[in-house]
């Protein structure tokens, strides 16, 4: 594939602008703040398209970076580009709320789908990210020689990925720990909110057995106290009956004789007869009469208030017999409503307690939110294991091509000191010199810069077999000395891809002049 031409109708700081491009090294050449980023990431987003993000993060990102302010829908550009000879026009406006795409081939005007996948057909199948892990380059800035030696590590065990280069190893991996760090931060808090319900209904079962064996006690002392109160009560009941037959004896007698006050009141009545009788026959003093009438008539009136007291008093002491046995009969009935409040109350804490129980039973058993955790760490640990077994067995596969390729690289890069160089199954690079190994970290950072480049060329060729795409060099000479950019300059030359190199610098193009390479310039202002 080879890019012809770009234009840029809206896309950042450039406005209705028209850049050409030809086969082999074309230099993009511009100070600070030309514009070389932005023509990069043109290139790119025409290429593989760019998406409008959501929420926070999308205002830091491309597309919001490049959006037009004042003409939002005419956020667009068109890339002209050829594929084994053939010529194709390519559309975009990027405008999500106005999205337009249109690809057509011109040298027969049919029309084409990017929406079905045309476009990546022509591209070799090569995703974003596979052109973002391969030939998109960009420098290593001023790392250590240490963390080149990590950097190349890691892109080592990316390296060892799906045939297309979609997924990068090292990043799947990492995003499957976050997740399952998330996960894990998940179920730890539903367990621990759990476990503090769980421990709040501990508590209160714990009070309801206190108040349910306090009411057992309670209870069991009423029924003592009642069955005191009935012993009592029958006690009283036996003696009120026994007072009872012996006052009725007693008075069964007094009825068969009559009483000393009867007779009184009848020796008075007669008396006062026969006084009367006497008076008539004797004529005696009037005086003398009345007095004895009167004397008999107190006799009698005072024998009548001693019986009529007499009856008072067996009434009274036969009724007084009887409130000991009525009050004992009351304080039961009190007791007795007293106990079946209590037995009420503790039937009620009873329940609670035992739907308590229920539900620590069912809090202890896992909820359908932990079961669904629990199904996606294990999906997670499964999706682990198999991404590093696919990387590993895709990584013997093409371990040899591999191995070929970045020795070739490297060897080109470093004008033949390191010609043998190789990467382990691990993710590890071997650099052999004189039958010696040589480790990544005792290098110079110069040597592991064209290391860098070497392995990034060389995975990029194994994974575009079917076409072969443009290399962008993104400032990747910036740290080379004069003498490690001419060797990278000569490996470069001879590829076959299209190369791009953003440059801020004339070295790239001083010593392309100086090689006698040809290249093609682009000055940005």
């Amino acid at each position: 594939m080879n890019i012809n031409e770009a234009r840029i109708f809206n896309f950042g700081k450039m406005q209705n602008t028209v850049f050409s491009f030809t086969p082999g090294i074309n230099v993009i050449y511009g100070e600070n703040e030309a514009g070389k980023s932005t023509l990069h990431d043109f290139l790119t987003a025409m290429l593989f398209g760019m998406e409008k993000g959501k929420g926070r993060a999308a205002a830091g990102e491309k597309y919001a970076r490049y959006e037009p302010w004042h003409a939002p829908s005419y956020y667009s550009g068109a890339l002209r580009f050829s594929v084994e000879g053939k010529p194709f026009y390519l559309e975009r406006n990027f405008y999500h709320k106005e999205k337009k795409e249109i690809l057509r081939n011109e040298a027969d005007g049919e029309e084409l789908s990017i929406a079905y996948g045309d476009l990546k057909v022509l591209l070799g199948g090569m995703s974003k990210e596979a052109f973002e892990n391969t030939h998109n380059i960009p420098q290593t800035g001023a790392a250590t020689g240490k963390e080149l030696a990590d950097i190349l590590a890691e892109y080592l065990s990316d390296a060892a990925e799906s045939g297309d280069a979609a997924i990068r190893v090292t990043r799947a991996q990492n995003l499957l720990l976050a997740k399952r760090k998330e996960l894990n931060q998940n179920l730890k808090r539903i367990k621990s909110e759990k476990n503090q319900a769980i421990h709040s209904l501990m508590i209160e079962k714990e009070l309801l057995e206190r108040d349910c064996h306090a009411l057992q006690g309670n209870i069991a002392d009423a029924e003592r106290e009642i069955n005191s109160l009935k012993h009592v009560c029958a006690e009283e009941t036996y003696k009120n009956k026994s007072r009872e037959r012996e006052s009725e004896e007693i008075l069964s007698e007094n009825r068969k004789k009559p009483g000393s006050a009867h007779i009184v009141i009848l020796v008075c009545v007669f008396a006062i007869i026969l006084n009367g009788l006497a008076y008539n026959c004797f004529h005696y003093s009037l005086s003398l009469l009345l007095g004895s009438e009167i004397l008999l008539a107190l006799v009698a009136v005072v024998a009548a208030l001693a019986w009529k007291r007499g009856k008072e008093e067996k009434q009274t002491v036969s009724e007084g017999r009887k409130p000991a046995a009525h009050y004992t009969d009351a304080a039961i009935i009190q007791s007795e409503r007293m106990l079946k409040n209590l037995r009420d109350s503790l039937a009620e804490k009873e329940t609670r307690r035992y739907n308590i129980i229920e539900q620590i039973e069912a809090a202890q058993l896992p909820t359908k939110e932990e079961a669904a955790l629990q199904t996606d760490l294990k999906a997670l640990e499964l999706a682990s294991s198999e991404i590093a077994r696919l990387s590993k067995e895709y990584y013997e596969d093409i371990q040899d091509e591999l191995n070929g390729a970045v020795s070739g690289w490297v060897s080109r890069m470093t004008g033949g000191r390191y010609d043998s160089v190789t990467v382990t199954a691990e993710g590890k690079l071997q650099i052999h010199v004189d039958g010696m190994e040589v480790p990544p970290e005792a290098l110079s950072r110069g040597t592991l810069e064209q290391i860098y480049l070497a392995l990034r060329l060389a995975v990029g060729e194994i994974v575009t077999r079917e076409e072969a795409m443009p290399v962008f060099l993104d400032e990747t000479f910036s740290m080379y000395d004069d003498v490690r950019l001419e060797q990278a300059l000569l490996a470069l030359s001879g590829k076959k891809e299209q190369i791009f190199i953003f440059t801020c610098q004339h070295r790239e193009m001083d010593l392309l002049e100086k090689l006698g390479i040809v290249y093609h310039k682009v000055v940005l202002r």
